[in-house]
């Protein structure tokens, strides 16, 4: 099965490729971290251009060796490494659609523990649980009434 890569292009020797990511779908912050992941056996080179970011990717171990008798040619690698790109992109967007309620969770952790000295401002009222005088808790657990 051969799969076929847009905007990719191989050295001589077929250890090495540059892959061409356009930065409208794929971050910087995104491409680094996918980058990082492979550092055990891959090299990166990351070179920002305009509307694109060139990330050249290179064997760390071009050819057999004992520690290493099988290795991988990097054609093997780009699937993987697609892979990543995705999975780190769809991180960072969910991080940042999900940061002011790990921070609001966060202060409301932080101040019902009493180690901030003041405070955060704003309302920590859990509307759910306005009506409930009982529920003094971070969970709360409801239950059906019998009609």
């Amino acid at each position: 099965m051969s799969i076929e890569f847009g905007s990719v292009e191989f050295d001589d020797q077929h250890v090495a490729a540059t892959i061409s990511i356009d930065k409208k779908v794929y971050s910087k912050p995104a491409v680094l971290r996918a980058c990082y992941w492979f550092g055990k056996d891959l090299y990166f080179h990351v070179n920002e251009q305009d509307e694109l970011l060139q990330v050249t990717v290179g064997l760390r171990v071009p050819s057999p060796t004992l520690d290493q008798p099988k290795v991988r040619k990097i054609d093997d690698w780009l699937p993987e490494i697609y892979d990543a790109l995705l999975d780190s992109q769809l991180r960072v967007e969910i991080q940042a659609e999900t940061a002011g309620v790990r921070e609001l969770i966060v202060a409301k952790a932080f101040a019902e523990s009493g180690i901030l000295e003041d405070p955060p401002p704003g309302t920590f009222q859990d509307p759910v649980a306005e009506g409930d005088t009982e529920s003094r808790g971070l969970v709360r657990i409801a239950t059906k009434s019998a009609e």
